[in-house]
């Protein structure tokens, strides 16, 4: 009984440690290929909350326009960039544009408004491209207001 068990035990085959060497080596290059995407996806989602944090501020910042009277000094053609702390902590730079586009009978009848909000990088010094603004985070939102008031050349 004894030599039949002994038997049995030479005839399994089992894996080389050459055959374990290349598993291990293809189990390398699929593991780092992941882990490249794991990056991506890492910086991706961190730029979703910037973009969103921005969004947010945004928003914030056109709704306070649409809101005041048309002859607001807050509507006054100009350029005003701040910096602001969100409610998580994460810094941004707000630039807030107003241009006044139609101007008859020398009153000014439309404005375009441009705020863009970009986040600010751990170190405090600006975005990471701050002269063509196209970090991940970063938004821009565009509108017109107009002035309610009749023109001149309403009968």
């Amino acid at each position: 009984m004894m030599f039949a068990e002994h038997a049995q035990m030479n005839n399994e085959k089992g894996f080389t440690v050459f055959e374990t060497a290349i598993a291990l080596v293809v189990m390398t290059v699929v593991g780092l290929a992941a882990a490249g995407g794991f990056v991506f996806a890492i910086r991706y989602n961190a730029g979703s909350a910037d973009r969103a944090g921005s969004m947010s501020l945004a928003q914030t910042a056109m709704e306070r326009f649409r809101a005041v009277p048309f002859t607001d000094s807050l509507l006054t053609a100009g350029t005003t960039t701040e910096t602001v702390t969100d409610s998580v902590g994460r810094t941004f730079s707000v630039s807030t544009t107003v241009t006044d586009k139609t101007v008859v009978s020398g009153k000014t009848t439309l404005k375009s408004i441009v705020i863009q909000v970009s986040p600010v990088n751990a170190t405090g010094t600006g975005t990471l491209n701050k002269t063509t603004f196209d970090y991940y985070g970063s938004v821009k939102l565009y509108t017109e207001r107009s002035n309610p008031v009749a023109g001149t050349n309403l009968n």
